[in-house]
C-alpha cells in the first residue's frame, strides 16, 4: 500500500495529531504525507535512496 503513514523530513513516523512516534522511522513505499503521492517507474529511486539513508541514520543516533 503506497502511502501508508505519514512521516517528516526527518523520517520519523507521525501519529494522527502531527507528531513524532518516538523511536519509530519509516522510507520507501509505506509513506506518504511529503511526497508518497506517485510511485510509478524511477520516480521512486530518489525517495528511497534520500530516506532510506536518512532513517537509517536517524535510528542509528535514536539508539545511541
Amino acid at each position: 500500500t503506497m502511502g501508508g503513514v505519514t512521516i517528516d523530513t526527518e523520517t520519523r513516523v507521525l501519529d494522527e495529531a502531527g507528531q513524532p512516534i518516538s523511536g519509530l522511522y519509516a522510507a520507501g513505499e509505506i509513506t506518504g504525507g511529503i511526497h508518497g503521492a506517485n510511485r510509478l517507474g524511477g520516480n521512486a529511486v530518489a525517495d528511497i535512496i534520500v530516506f532510506g539513508r536518512i532513517a537509517g541514520q536517524q535510528a542509528a543516533a535514536y539508539a545511541e
